[in-house]
């Protein structure tokens, strides 16, 4: 409890001594990083902190990157139906009996990454001036990141970046009460034996998994004892996207903490907005599923909308060209977070990702969305629940209901109500 007591110090304070935190960022998502960047900027207004990190924004005042590409994995954009089928469960997201850890293989590659043997090795000599205080880390299933922190006998923070209860919270907290379960879209009672079979699944088979690793493949990070133990957790979590529940210990929720104040838009995007009489559709699905690879039925039914509404339509979209209505300005990458915060934007048409929820729900813009995996159904179930959104099935999406569905919260003002 101290070092998350000493975190929202180090945030709410004028005045506070300086530490020197090593940021650790194991998932190279551009999602996961902009919500750890977004810690990262609180803790370097105080203190200095270095980042060993596989996605690069460049060293800043009291801020120092270590490139980690040749360590953790970047995820890049990928086809959208693969995604579906390799993460729609957590069945096929955590393998039962794999032949090898995926996590400690990445785990063997950092600690002989030379920069973390530089750590160890300053720590093991006398001189103080190179030694860290506090270790903030995106965790694995695994245990062996911890490692680190052990040797360096500081303490370790974890950051949690999406707002699923994860199998996470039950390595820190085994007696943790909540339910897992990627797929949730409401907690119905004629759900609770599959939801329970995810729950005991999601909590035993990594466990199970790292127990024979150890003694299959023992590693020098395999410390006896050595389990999550971190003395805070900082969650990407906000209640209109959660149901009261039991946290585990020293857990803070900071969601939205990536909120800033917007910045001036492109020139081209700001006219186009700018000069829609009857507003913009904007569309993304985030920095990983690409839209352009969707089966031409279901990028038809978009199209199809588009021709039948007389809002413009800001499309982030990463493919071949393809037939568009005069009211569609696609571009590859977009700044989302300016854009719906203009107040001729009037719909939002989202997969569910966290980021973009809390983006949309602070400007006051509906949510249209077709979750794909992991957390973004559950997302999507509870802002359905809050009435500020509709949620649709991408596999079965067709021209008249998304149109339907695209009027319902355009239309009705009950939606710009409870938003």
């Amino acid at each position: 409890m101290k070092v998350v007591l000493f975190m929202i110090f180090a945030i709410q304070c004028t005045v506070v001594y300086g530490a020197r935190i090593l940021v650790i960022e194991s998932c190279g998502s551009y999602s996961h990083w902009q919500y750890m960047k977004s810690i990262v900027d609180v803790l370097t207004k105080r203190h200095h902190v270095t980042a060993i990190t596989p996605i690069l924004s460049g060293d800043q005042q009291n801020y120092t990157e270590i490139d980690a590409t040749s360590v953790f994995p970047v995820y890049g954009e990928r086809d959208t139906m693969d995604l579906i089928e390799s993460y729609s469960s957590v069945f096929h997201m955590v393998p039962l009996y794999p032949k090898n850890s995926f996590e400690r293989s990445i785990c063997d590659s950092f600690y002989a990454f030379e920069p973390v043997k530089r750590i160890l090795k300053a720590n093991d000599g006398s001189a103080k001036a190179n030694r860290f205080d506090m270790i903030v880390m995106e965790p694995f299933y695994s245990s062996c990141l911890s490692y680190l922190a052990y040797r360096l006998r500081i303490p370790e923070v974890h950051v949690y970046p999406s707002s699923l209860s994860t199998s996470l919270e039950l390595m820190v907290e085994p007696n943790s009460n909540y339910v897992f379960n990627p797929l949730l879209k409401g907690l119905n009672l004629h759900r609770y034996i599959p939801i329970q079979l995810q729950y005991f699944y999601a909590k035993f088979v990594p466990l199970l998994t790292e127990i024979r690793m150890k003694y299959k493949k023992p590693r020098r990070y395999d410390v006896v004892g050595l389990n999550h133990k971190p003395s805070g957790v900082l969650s990407n979590m906000l209640n209109i996207v959660d149901t009261p529940r039991r946290s585990i210990e020293n857990m803070e929720r900071i969601g939205g903490i990536h909120l800033k104040p917007p910045n001036a838009l492109p020139d081209d995007v700001l006219q186009f907005i700018e000069d829609s009489p009857h507003g913009v559709i904007y569309i993304s699905f985030g920095s990983i599923s690409s839209m352009s690879n969707l089966p031409d039925n279901i990028q038809q039914a978009f199209v199809g909308m588009f021709e039948k509404v007389p809002q413009r339509i800001l499309w982030k979209y990463n493919g071949k060209t393809i037939y568009l209505p005069k009211n569609v300005m696609t571009k590859k990458w977009l700044p989302q977070r300016d854009i719906l915060l203009h107040p001729n934007v009037k719909l939002f048409i989202s997969h569910g990702g966290i980021s973009g929820i809390y983006e949309a729900i602070d400007a006051g813009v509906p949510i249209l969305g077709f979750p794909l995996f992991y957390d973004q159904p559950r997302n999507m179930g509870f802002l359905v629940q809050h009435g500020i959104a509709l949620s649709m099935d991408i596999l079965t999406v067709n021209k008249e209901s998304l149109l339907k569905n695209v009027q319902e919260l355009l239309y009705n003002e009950k939606y710009d109500q409870y938003v």
